[in-house]
């Protein structure tokens, strides 16, 4: 139900996060600050923003992987998916955060 609704655009974005430019572990301590802060603010709906991997070696999304990874590892994401095509599609994740 819930996924359903974000993935319908069920809630609007409160705040945005870009990872671009930054290495894997500068990227999770980013985004583990950020989602703190915005579940602190008592925002729902978050899009993070990493990229689809065009300008990595090989190709592939590293940041995009990690970031879905990172999101299944913290009890306060309660789902997430692609981000829209007009907010980023795949190079994008929207989060829903559990109510604090």
């Amino acid at each position: 139900m819930a996924l359903r609704k974000l993935r319908r655009g069920g809630w609007p974005v409160q705040d945005k996060l870009d990872l671009h430019g930054n290495n894997s572990d500068a990227a999770r301590k980013l985004l583990q600050e950020f989602l703190y802060a915005a579940i602190q603010r008592g925002s729902r709906c978050v899009l993070v923003i990493h990229g689809k991997g065009l300008n990595s070696r090989g190709g592939e999304a590293v940041l995009r992987k990690l970031t879905r990874y990172w999101l299944t590892q913290l009890p306060q994401v309660l789902a997430f998916c692609n981000a829209p095509p007009g907010e980023g599609g795949a190079g994008a994740t929207l989060v829903l955060l559990k109510p604090f």
